[in-house]
Protein backbone atom coordinates (compact mmCIF):
# COMPACT_ATOMS: atom_id res chain seq x y z
CA UNK A 1 0.00 0.00 0.00
CA UNK A 2 3.05 2.39 1.07
CA UNK A 3 4.58 1.67 -2.70
CA UNK A 4 1.54 2.71 -4.40
CA UNK A 5 1.22 5.85 -2.47
CA UNK A 6 3.43 8.38 -5.00
CA UNK A 7 1.62 7.14 -7.79
CA UNK A 8 -1.85 8.35 -6.63
CA UNK A 9 -1.57 12.01 -8.15
CA UNK A 10 -0.24 10.15 -11.48
CA UNK A 11 -3.84 8.08 -11.47
CA UNK A 12 -5.97 11.02 -9.88
CA UNK A 13 -4.68 13.61 -12.98
CA UNK A 14 -5.48 10.59 -15.56
CA UNK A 15 -8.97 10.28 -13.60
CA UNK A 16 -9.71 13.60 -13.92
CA UNK A 17 -8.30 14.72 -18.01
CA UNK A 18 -10.36 11.53 -18.61
CA UNK A 19 -13.32 13.42 -17.53
CA UNK A 20 -12.36 16.31 -18.58
CA UNK A 21 -11.73 14.95 -21.81
CA UNK A 22 -15.57 13.20 -21.78
CA UNK A 23 -16.82 16.60 -20.49
CA UNK A 24 -15.13 18.94 -23.14
CA UNK A 25 -16.35 16.10 -26.19
CA UNK A 26 -19.49 16.39 -25.28
CA UNK A 27 -19.99 19.95 -25.28
CA UNK A 28 -18.02 20.03 -28.83
CA UNK A 29 -20.74 17.20 -29.73
CA UNK A 30 -23.30 19.21 -28.26
CA UNK A 31 -22.51 22.56 -30.66
CA UNK A 32 -21.35 20.03 -33.22
CA UNK A 33 -24.99 18.53 -33.46
CA UNK A 34 -26.75 22.39 -32.77
CA UNK A 35 -24.45 23.60 -36.31
CA UNK A 36 -24.78 20.38 -38.10
CA UNK A 37 -29.05 21.03 -37.41
CA UNK A 38 -28.33 24.77 -38.75
CA UNK A 39 -26.80 23.42 -41.50
CA UNK A 40 -26.99 20.10 -42.09
CA UNK A 41 -25.49 19.76 -46.06
CA UNK A 42 -22.09 21.48 -44.18
CA UNK A 43 -19.49 18.38 -44.70
CA UNK A 44 -17.32 20.05 -42.24
CA UNK A 45 -20.06 20.32 -39.76
CA UNK A 46 -20.87 16.90 -40.05
CA UNK A 47 -17.45 15.82 -39.73
CA UNK A 48 -16.92 17.78 -36.03
CA UNK A 49 -20.21 16.23 -35.37
CA UNK A 50 -18.96 12.34 -35.95
CA UNK A 51 -15.48 13.77 -34.55
CA UNK A 52 -16.85 14.74 -31.09
CA UNK A 53 -19.10 12.03 -31.09
CA UNK A 54 -16.11 9.60 -31.62
CA UNK A 55 -13.65 11.74 -28.84
CA UNK A 56 -16.95 11.09 -26.45
CA UNK A 57 -16.60 7.65 -27.09
CA UNK A 58 -12.91 7.71 -26.38
CA UNK A 59 -13.46 9.45 -23.25
CA UNK A 60 -16.39 8.00 -22.00
CA UNK A 61 -14.27 4.41 -22.37
CA UNK A 62 -11.24 5.49 -21.13
CA UNK A 63 -12.43 7.02 -18.29
CA UNK A 64 -14.78 4.19 -17.29
CA UNK A 65 -12.27 2.00 -17.68
CA UNK A 66 -9.18 4.01 -15.44
CA UNK A 67 -12.07 4.45 -12.93
CA UNK A 68 -12.92 0.60 -12.90
CA UNK A 69 -9.24 0.00 -12.89
CA UNK A 70 -9.01 1.97 -9.70
CA UNK A 71 -11.55 1.07 -7.98
CA UNK A 72 -10.54 -2.76 -8.37
CA UNK A 73 -7.19 -2.09 -7.08
CA UNK A 74 -7.66 -0.07 -4.37
CA UNK A 75 -10.24 -3.24 -3.26
CA UNK A 76 -7.35 -5.18 -3.61
CA UNK A 77 -8.82 -7.55 -6.81
CA UNK A 78 -6.07 -6.45 -9.73
CA UNK A 79 -7.19 -10.04 -10.95
CA UNK A 80 -10.67 -8.96 -12.26
CA UNK A 81 -9.05 -6.11 -13.91
CA UNK A 82 -6.40 -8.26 -15.56
CA UNK A 83 -9.78 -10.15 -17.00
CA UNK A 84 -11.47 -6.67 -18.15
CA UNK A 85 -8.13 -4.73 -19.12
CA UNK A 86 -8.14 -6.54 -22.69
CA UNK A 87 -11.71 -5.32 -23.42
CA UNK A 88 -11.32 -1.96 -22.06
CA UNK A 89 -8.22 -1.37 -23.93
CA UNK A 90 -9.67 -2.79 -27.50
CA UNK A 91 -12.94 -0.50 -27.65
CA UNK A 92 -10.52 2.38 -26.29
CA UNK A 93 -8.09 1.43 -29.73
CA UNK A 94 -11.75 1.15 -31.62
CA UNK A 95 -12.02 4.76 -30.86
CA UNK A 96 -8.88 5.94 -31.40
CA UNK A 97 -9.16 4.16 -34.85
CA UNK A 98 -12.14 5.59 -35.46
CA UNK A 99 -10.83 9.25 -34.59
CA UNK A 100 -7.85 8.35 -37.20
CA UNK A 101 -9.94 7.37 -39.96
CA UNK A 102 -12.27 10.02 -39.69
CA UNK A 103 -9.16 12.63 -39.43
CA UNK A 104 -7.27 10.66 -42.29
CA UNK A 105 -10.48 10.55 -44.93
CA UNK A 106 -11.30 14.22 -44.25
CA UNK A 107 -8.69 15.28 -46.47
CA UNK A 108 -10.41 13.16 -49.02
CA UNK A 109 -13.18 13.61 -48.63
CA UNK A 110 -12.82 17.76 -48.87
CA UNK A 111 -11.60 16.56 -51.94
CA UNK A 112 -14.11 14.52 -53.03
CA UNK A 113 -16.17 17.91 -51.82
CA UNK A 114 -14.30 20.28 -53.87
CA UNK A 115 -14.56 18.21 -57.38
CA UNK A 116 -18.54 17.77 -56.14
CA UNK A 117 -18.65 21.35 -55.71
CA UNK A 118 -16.74 21.83 -58.87
CA UNK A 119 -19.21 19.52 -60.51
CA UNK A 120 -21.82 21.45 -59.02
CA UNK A 121 -20.51 24.91 -59.93
CA UNK A 122 -20.72 23.49 -63.20
CA UNK A 123 -24.33 22.05 -63.75
CA UNK A 124 -25.12 25.13 -62.05
CA UNK A 125 -23.78 27.07 -64.75
CA UNK A 126 -25.41 24.38 -67.11
CA UNK A 127 -28.51 24.91 -66.07
CA UNK A 128 -28.24 28.83 -66.17
CA UNK A 129 -27.14 28.09 -69.72
CA UNK A 130 -30.19 25.53 -69.83
CA UNK A 131 -32.80 27.94 -67.93
CA UNK A 132 -31.04 30.92 -71.02
CA UNK A 133 -31.69 28.56 -73.58
CA UNK A 134 -35.38 27.50 -72.54
CA UNK A 135 -36.01 31.68 -72.11
CA UNK A 136 -35.18 31.43 -75.41
CA UNK A 137 -36.66 28.81 -76.68
CA UNK A 138 -39.63 29.97 -74.72
CA UNK A 139 -39.73 33.48 -76.57
CA UNK A 140 -39.30 31.52 -79.77
CA UNK A 141 -42.50 29.21 -79.50
CA UNK A 142 -44.36 32.36 -78.22
CA UNK A 143 -43.15 34.13 -81.18
CA UNK A 144 -43.93 31.02 -83.53
CA UNK A 145 -47.20 31.02 -81.48
CA UNK A 146 -47.81 34.52 -82.57
CA UNK A 147 -46.32 34.19 -86.16
CA UNK A 148 -48.66 30.79 -86.13
CA UNK A 149 -51.45 33.19 -85.14
CA UNK A 150 -50.48 35.89 -87.44
CA UNK A 151 -50.41 33.15 -90.42
CA UNK A 152 -53.66 31.46 -89.13
CA UNK A 153 -55.36 34.75 -89.54
CA UNK A 154 -54.17 35.74 -92.65
CA UNK A 155 -55.27 32.15 -94.16
CA UNK A 156 -58.52 32.54 -92.60
CA UNK A 157 -58.97 36.06 -94.13
CA UNK A 158 -57.55 34.64 -97.30
CA UNK A 159 -60.01 31.88 -96.88
CA UNK A 160 -62.65 34.59 -96.36
CA UNK A 161 -62.20 36.62 -99.05
CA UNK A 162 -62.09 33.85 -101.26
CA UNK A 163 -65.52 32.20 -99.96
CA UNK A 164 -66.83 35.74 -100.49
CA UNK A 165 -65.94 36.30 -104.08
CA UNK A 166 -67.18 32.38 -104.26
CA UNK A 167 -70.30 32.79 -103.25
CA UNK A 168 -71.11 36.40 -104.29
CA UNK A 169 -69.67 36.04 -107.78
CA UNK A 170 -72.42 36.78 -110.79
CA UNK A 171 -70.58 34.45 -113.12
CA UNK A 172 -70.56 30.71 -112.72
CA UNK A 173 -66.83 28.83 -110.56
CA UNK A 174 -67.26 25.37 -110.17
CA UNK A 175 -64.53 22.81 -109.58
CA UNK A 176 -64.07 19.25 -111.09
CA UNK A 177 -62.29 16.49 -110.19
CA UNK A 178 -59.82 14.11 -112.38
CA UNK A 179 -63.16 12.41 -114.41
CA UNK A 180 -64.51 15.99 -114.93
CA UNK A 181 -67.30 15.69 -112.48
CA UNK A 182 -68.18 18.49 -110.28
CA UNK A 183 -67.42 18.86 -106.78
CA UNK A 184 -68.21 22.42 -105.82
CA UNK A 185 -70.00 25.27 -107.39
CA UNK A 186 -71.02 28.86 -106.50
CA UNK A 187 -74.89 29.85 -106.12
CA UNK A 188 -74.54 31.52 -109.61
CA UNK A 189 -73.35 28.23 -111.33
CA UNK A 190 -76.48 26.32 -109.52
CA UNK A 191 -78.44 29.37 -111.05
CA UNK A 192 -77.28 29.22 -114.31
CA UNK A 193 -77.32 25.21 -115.01
CA UNK A 194 -80.94 26.22 -113.63
CA UNK A 195 -81.56 23.99 -110.58
CA UNK A 196 -82.21 24.94 -107.23
CA UNK A 197 -79.67 23.59 -104.77
CA UNK A 198 -75.87 22.72 -105.08
CA UNK A 199 -76.45 19.16 -103.78
CA UNK A 200 -78.50 18.52 -106.86
CA UNK A 201 -75.23 19.68 -109.33
CA UNK A 202 -72.70 18.33 -107.32
CA UNK A 203 -71.42 14.65 -108.79
CA UNK A 204 -73.08 15.49 -111.91
CA UNK A 205 -69.96 15.06 -115.06
CA UNK A 206 -70.11 18.55 -116.20
CA UNK A 207 -70.02 17.29 -120.05
CA UNK A 208 -73.63 16.57 -119.17
CA UNK A 209 -74.75 20.17 -119.50
CA UNK A 210 -73.19 20.71 -123.22
CA UNK A 211 -75.50 20.75 -125.78
CA UNK A 212 -73.24 19.66 -128.60
CA UNK A 213 -71.29 16.66 -127.13
CA UNK A 214 -68.31 17.17 -130.03
CA UNK A 215 -67.84 20.43 -128.50
CA UNK A 216 -67.39 19.11 -125.13
CA UNK A 217 -64.88 16.28 -126.42
CA UNK A 218 -62.84 19.43 -127.97
CA UNK A 219 -62.93 21.01 -124.86
CA UNK A 220 -61.82 18.41 -122.97
CA UNK A 221 -58.85 17.42 -125.81
CA UNK A 222 -57.87 20.97 -125.28
CA UNK A 223 -57.32 20.97 -121.46
CA UNK A 224 -55.43 17.30 -121.27
CA UNK A 225 -53.44 19.01 -124.33
CA UNK A 226 -52.35 22.39 -122.95
CA UNK A 227 -53.77 22.70 -119.27
CA UNK A 228 -56.02 25.48 -119.87
CA UNK A 229 -58.93 26.75 -122.13
CA UNK A 230 -59.58 30.56 -122.09
CA UNK A 231 -62.74 32.50 -123.31
CA UNK A 232 -64.48 30.04 -125.62
CA UNK A 233 -67.86 29.99 -125.83
CA UNK A 234 -69.74 27.35 -124.97
CA UNK A 235 -73.78 26.28 -124.98
CA UNK A 236 -74.98 24.59 -122.14
CA UNK A 237 -78.55 22.64 -121.95
CA UNK A 238 -80.60 23.36 -118.47
CA UNK A 239 -83.12 20.45 -117.15
CA UNK A 240 -86.08 22.34 -118.76
CA UNK A 241 -84.58 21.97 -122.51
CA UNK A 242 -83.52 25.86 -122.22
CA UNK A 243 -79.99 26.68 -123.35
CA UNK A 244 -77.23 29.22 -121.91
CA UNK A 245 -74.89 30.64 -124.16
CA UNK A 246 -71.38 30.97 -121.49
CA UNK A 247 -68.04 32.14 -122.14
CA UNK A 248 -65.78 29.42 -120.21
CA UNK A 249 -61.98 29.25 -118.63
CA UNK A 250 -61.04 26.47 -117.88
CA UNK A 251 -57.51 25.31 -115.75
CA UNK A 252 -56.37 22.08 -114.31
CA UNK A 253 -54.78 21.80 -111.10
CA UNK A 254 -52.00 19.88 -110.03
CA UNK A 255 -50.28 18.58 -106.58
CA UNK A 256 -46.96 19.22 -105.56
CA UNK A 257 -45.64 16.28 -107.71
CA UNK A 258 -46.84 17.58 -111.11
CA UNK A 259 -50.42 14.93 -110.86
CA UNK A 260 -53.34 16.78 -112.28
CA UNK A 261 -55.98 16.25 -109.61
CA UNK A 262 -58.70 18.53 -111.39
CA UNK A 263 -59.72 21.54 -112.69
CA UNK A 264 -61.32 24.50 -112.16
CA UNK A 265 -63.34 27.26 -114.30
CA UNK A 266 -65.21 30.46 -114.44
CA UNK A 267 -68.08 30.80 -116.86
CA UNK A 268 -69.82 34.21 -117.71
CA UNK A 269 -73.64 34.09 -118.93
CA UNK A 270 -73.72 35.95 -122.50
CA UNK A 271 -77.18 35.31 -123.47
CA UNK A 272 -78.93 37.95 -123.12
CA UNK A 273 -75.59 40.09 -124.39
CA UNK A 274 -75.73 37.35 -127.40
CA UNK A 275 -79.56 38.21 -127.81
CA UNK A 276 -78.67 41.84 -128.06
CA UNK A 277 -75.56 41.71 -129.97
CA UNK A 278 -77.73 39.37 -132.78
CA UNK A 279 -80.62 42.09 -132.49
CA UNK A 280 -77.92 44.84 -133.56
CA UNK A 281 -76.30 42.36 -136.20
CA UNK A 282 -80.35 42.22 -137.24
CA UNK A 283 -81.05 46.44 -136.48
CA UNK A 284 -77.98 47.03 -139.00
CA UNK A 285 -78.99 44.80 -141.32
CA UNK A 286 -82.67 46.19 -141.45
CA UNK A 287 -81.53 49.77 -141.34
CA UNK A 288 -79.04 49.10 -144.58
CA UNK A 289 -82.27 47.31 -146.24
CA UNK A 290 -84.67 50.18 -144.94
CA UNK A 291 -82.39 52.33 -146.81
CA UNK A 292 -81.67 50.40 -150.29
CA UNK A 293 -85.91 49.59 -150.16
CA UNK A 294 -86.66 53.22 -149.81
CA UNK A 295 -84.82 54.17 -152.79
CA UNK A 296 -85.93 51.14 -154.86
CA UNK A 297 -89.48 51.97 -153.62
CA UNK A 298 -89.26 55.77 -155.02
CA UNK A 299 -87.66 54.66 -158.07
CA UNK A 300 -90.94 51.65 -158.85
CA UNK A 301 -93.60 53.77 -158.10
CA UNK A 302 -93.38 56.24 -160.56
CA UNK A 303 -93.61 53.42 -163.39
CA UNK A 304 -96.18 51.44 -161.60
CA UNK A 305 -98.17 54.42 -161.49
CA UNK A 306 -97.96 55.35 -165.01
CA UNK A 307 -98.51 51.50 -166.31
CA UNK A 308 -102.05 51.56 -163.67
CA UNK A 309 -103.18 54.96 -164.91
CA UNK A 310 -102.81 54.03 -168.67
CA UNK A 311 -104.03 50.54 -168.05
CA UNK A 312 -107.20 51.80 -166.64
CA UNK A 313 -107.53 54.56 -169.23
CA UNK A 314 -107.61 51.20 -171.67
CA UNK A 315 -110.09 49.79 -169.59
CA UNK A 316 -112.29 52.17 -170.52
CA UNK A 317 -111.55 51.93 -173.91
CA UNK A 318 -111.87 48.06 -174.63
CA UNK A 319 -114.96 47.79 -172.13
CA UNK A 320 -116.66 46.20 -175.12
CA UNK A 321 -113.95 43.90 -175.74
CA UNK A 322 -114.11 41.17 -173.07
CA UNK A 323 -110.92 39.34 -173.49
CA UNK A 324 -108.64 42.85 -173.75
CA UNK A 325 -110.82 44.09 -170.44
CA UNK A 326 -110.01 40.98 -168.48
CA UNK A 327 -106.30 41.24 -169.65
CA UNK A 328 -106.48 44.67 -168.37
CA UNK A 329 -108.04 43.88 -165.59
CA UNK A 330 -105.49 41.46 -164.41
CA UNK A 331 -102.52 43.97 -165.46
CA UNK A 332 -104.33 46.65 -162.73
CA UNK A 333 -104.29 44.26 -160.30
CA UNK A 334 -101.21 43.33 -160.40
CA UNK A 335 -99.95 46.35 -160.48
CA UNK A 336 -102.11 47.11 -157.38
CA UNK A 337 -100.07 44.10 -155.51
CA UNK A 338 -97.07 45.69 -156.52
CA UNK A 339 -98.19 48.85 -154.88
CA UNK A 340 -99.29 47.83 -152.27
CA UNK A 341 -95.10 46.06 -151.75
CA UNK A 342 -93.62 49.09 -152.60
CA UNK A 343 -95.85 50.60 -149.84
CA UNK A 344 -94.73 48.12 -148.01
CA UNK A 345 -91.11 48.38 -148.29
CA UNK A 346 -91.64 52.31 -147.50
CA UNK A 347 -93.31 51.12 -144.24
CA UNK A 348 -90.24 49.47 -143.67
CA UNK A 349 -88.16 52.12 -144.13
CA UNK A 350 -89.75 55.12 -143.27
CA UNK A 351 -88.47 56.54 -139.91
CA UNK A 352 -90.65 57.46 -136.56
CA UNK A 353 -92.68 60.66 -136.11
CA UNK A 354 -93.79 62.28 -132.79
CA UNK A 355 -97.14 63.06 -134.54
CA UNK A 356 -99.25 59.55 -133.32
CA UNK A 357 -97.45 58.67 -130.36
CA UNK A 358 -99.70 58.24 -126.99
CA UNK A 359 -99.80 56.93 -123.86
CA UNK A 360 -100.80 52.84 -124.63
CA UNK A 361 -102.00 50.37 -123.00
CA UNK A 362 -100.72 47.09 -124.32
CA UNK A 363 -103.69 44.75 -122.90
CA UNK A 364 -105.85 46.83 -124.30
CA UNK A 365 -104.28 46.78 -127.94
CA UNK A 366 -104.35 43.44 -128.13
CA UNK A 367 -107.58 42.94 -127.12
CA UNK A 368 -109.10 45.37 -129.48
CA UNK A 369 -106.98 43.02 -132.14
CA UNK A 370 -108.69 40.19 -131.21
CA UNK A 371 -111.68 41.84 -131.62
CA UNK A 372 -111.41 41.80 -135.32
CA UNK A 373 -109.15 38.61 -135.45
CA UNK A 374 -110.61 36.03 -133.05
CA UNK A 375 -113.49 35.08 -135.45
CA UNK A 376 -111.81 34.13 -138.41
CA UNK A 377 -109.29 31.75 -136.19
CA UNK A 378 -112.45 30.39 -134.83
CA UNK A 379 -113.57 29.35 -138.14
CA UNK A 380 -110.45 27.28 -138.51
CA UNK A 381 -110.76 26.20 -134.92
CA UNK A 382 -108.02 28.03 -133.38
CA UNK A 383 -108.19 29.23 -130.35
CA UNK A 384 -106.63 31.90 -128.28
CA UNK A 385 -105.87 31.51 -124.47
CA UNK A 386 -105.42 35.11 -123.19
CA UNK A 387 -102.70 35.38 -120.01
CA UNK A 388 -103.00 39.24 -119.83
CA UNK A 389 -101.07 40.56 -116.52
CA UNK A 390 -103.35 43.52 -115.00
CA UNK A 391 -102.12 46.92 -114.39
CA UNK A 392 -99.37 47.05 -116.91
CA UNK A 393 -97.93 50.49 -116.77
CA UNK A 394 -98.62 52.17 -119.54
CA UNK A 395 -95.32 53.24 -122.97
CA UNK A 396 -94.93 55.96 -125.15
CA UNK A 397 -95.75 54.34 -128.42
CA UNK A 398 -98.00 54.36 -131.51
CA UNK A 399 -100.99 52.15 -130.98
CA UNK A 400 -101.76 51.66 -135.15
CA UNK A 401 -97.70 49.96 -135.35
CA UNK A 402 -98.46 48.01 -132.53
CA UNK A 403 -101.77 46.69 -133.51
CA UNK A 404 -100.17 46.15 -137.11
CA UNK A 405 -97.08 44.07 -135.27
CA UNK A 406 -100.11 41.95 -133.14
CA UNK A 407 -101.83 41.77 -136.62
CA UNK A 408 -98.46 39.86 -138.03
CA UNK A 409 -97.69 37.89 -135.16
CA UNK A 410 -101.02 36.61 -135.24
CA UNK A 411 -100.99 35.92 -138.95
CA UNK A 412 -98.07 34.09 -138.97
CA UNK A 413 -99.04 31.81 -135.93
CA UNK A 414 -102.49 31.35 -137.72
CA UNK A 415 -100.25 30.48 -141.31
CA UNK A 416 -98.31 27.71 -139.03
CA UNK A 417 -100.95 26.01 -137.16
CA UNK A 418 -103.41 26.02 -140.65
CA UNK A 419 -106.49 24.48 -138.94
CA UNK A 420 -107.58 23.38 -135.41
CA UNK A 421 -104.66 24.13 -132.84
CA UNK A 422 -104.05 27.00 -129.64
CA UNK A 423 -102.52 30.11 -129.83
CA UNK A 424 -101.06 31.91 -126.40
CA UNK A 425 -100.80 35.50 -125.86
CA UNK A 426 -98.98 36.57 -122.50
CA UNK A 427 -98.05 39.94 -121.37
CA UNK A 428 -95.73 40.36 -118.21
CA UNK A 429 -94.15 43.14 -116.25
CA UNK A 430 -90.01 42.86 -116.08
CA UNK A 431 -89.67 45.50 -113.22
CA UNK A 432 -85.73 43.86 -113.38
CA UNK A 433 -85.60 45.67 -116.45
CA UNK A 434 -88.91 47.66 -116.64
CA UNK A 435 -90.09 46.74 -119.33
CA UNK A 436 -93.34 45.04 -120.57
CA UNK A 437 -93.22 41.69 -122.65
CA UNK A 438 -95.71 40.26 -124.65
CA UNK A 439 -95.51 36.78 -125.77
CA UNK A 440 -97.34 35.17 -128.88
CA UNK A 441 -97.20 31.80 -129.69
CA UNK A 442 -98.83 28.67 -131.32
CA UNK A 443 -98.67 24.82 -131.27
CA UNK A 444 -97.75 24.99 -134.93
CA UNK A 445 -94.74 23.27 -137.22
CA UNK A 446 -92.47 25.24 -135.00
CA UNK A 447 -89.67 27.24 -137.23
CA UNK A 448 -86.75 25.05 -138.57
CA UNK A 449 -83.22 25.87 -136.77
CA UNK A 450 -81.31 26.37 -139.97
CA UNK A 451 -84.04 29.61 -140.89
CA UNK A 452 -84.80 30.92 -137.35
CA UNK A 453 -81.29 33.89 -138.41
CA UNK A 454 -83.59 34.45 -141.57
CA UNK A 455 -86.63 35.22 -140.49
CA UNK A 456 -86.80 38.67 -140.15
CA UNK A 457 -85.10 39.62 -143.15
CA UNK A 458 -87.09 41.22 -145.62
CA UNK A 459 -89.28 39.20 -148.45
CA UNK A 460 -88.15 35.65 -146.57
CA UNK A 461 -90.88 33.59 -146.36
CA UNK A 462 -91.96 30.32 -146.05
CA UNK A 463 -95.78 30.73 -147.45
CA UNK A 464 -96.75 29.75 -150.68
CA UNK A 465 -96.74 32.24 -153.92
CA UNK A 466 -99.01 34.91 -153.53
CA UNK A 467 -99.59 33.96 -149.81
CA UNK A 468 -97.11 36.68 -148.43
CA UNK A 469 -94.52 39.14 -149.35
CA UNK A 470 -92.26 38.29 -146.55
CA UNK A 471 -92.04 41.93 -144.96
CA UNK A 472 -94.55 41.16 -142.25
CA UNK A 473 -92.04 40.22 -139.66
CA UNK A 474 -89.31 42.86 -141.23
CA UNK A 475 -91.93 45.41 -140.73
CA UNK A 476 -93.22 44.30 -137.08
CA UNK A 477 -88.87 44.23 -136.60
CA UNK A 478 -88.74 47.69 -137.76
CA UNK A 479 -92.03 49.14 -135.67
CA UNK A 480 -90.77 47.05 -132.21
CA UNK A 481 -86.79 48.99 -133.11
CA UNK A 482 -88.71 52.38 -133.41
CA UNK A 483 -90.04 51.92 -129.87
CA UNK A 484 -86.81 50.97 -128.53
CA UNK A 485 -87.64 47.33 -127.88
CA UNK A 486 -86.58 43.78 -130.09
CA UNK A 487 -88.37 41.07 -131.00
CA UNK A 488 -87.10 37.44 -130.26
CA UNK A 489 -88.09 34.51 -131.47
CA UNK A 490 -87.86 30.77 -130.17
CA UNK A 491 -88.32 27.59 -131.05
CA UNK A 492 -88.79 25.59 -129.36
CA UNK A 493 -89.40 27.89 -126.07
CA UNK A 494 -86.71 28.20 -123.48
CA UNK A 495 -89.02 28.42 -120.80
CA UNK A 496 -90.89 25.80 -119.08
CA UNK A 497 -93.88 27.45 -118.95
CA UNK A 498 -94.68 27.76 -122.76
CA UNK A 499 -93.42 24.08 -123.45
CA UNK A 500 -96.02 22.83 -120.35
CA UNK A 501 -98.76 25.10 -122.65
CA UNK A 502 -98.31 23.16 -125.83
CA UNK A 503 -96.05 26.02 -127.62
CA UNK A 504 -94.07 25.11 -130.27
CA UNK A 505 -92.82 28.61 -131.43
CA UNK A 506 -92.90 31.69 -129.34
CA UNK A 507 -92.48 35.36 -130.12
CA UNK A 508 -91.30 37.81 -127.48
CA UNK A 509 -91.71 41.85 -127.99
CA UNK A 510 -89.16 43.72 -125.27
CA UNK A 511 -90.84 47.35 -124.90
CA UNK A 512 -89.33 49.69 -122.57
CA UNK A 513 -91.70 51.47 -120.52
CA UNK A 514 -89.85 54.46 -120.47
CA UNK A 515 -88.66 54.87 -123.82
CA UNK A 516 -87.42 58.58 -126.07
CA UNK A 517 -89.18 58.29 -128.72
Amino acid sequence: MIESLPLFPVYVVDFVGALMTAVFSLIAFFYARRLTILQPKSVLWTYMFWFSMALVALAVSRGVGHTVRFVLLYMGLPHIWKDIAPFSGGLNTITFTSVAVLTFYYSNVRDVIDRVKDDAEALYEANLRLQSAQEALRRLNQNLEQMVEERTRELRQSEKKFRGLFEGSKDMIFFCNNKHVIEDINPSGVELLGFKSREEVIGKPFSKFFKDKKQWKMFRDEICEKGHIKDIEAELVRPDGSTRYVILTISVMKDENGNTWGCEGIGKDITKMKQVTESLIQSEKMASVGQLAAGVAHEINTPLGIILGYAQLLEEECAKNPDALESLQIIEKQTKICKRIVGDLLKFSRSSSDSDITDVDINECIKEVLAVTEHSLNMDRIYVHRNLEDNLPRIKGKKEKLRQVIINLLNNAHHAIGNEGIIGIWTEYDQDNDEIRVIIGDNGTGIPPEIQNKIFDPFFTTKSVGKGTGLGLSVSFGIIKDHGGYIEAQSPPKEKRFIDAGMETVMIIHLPVNTQL
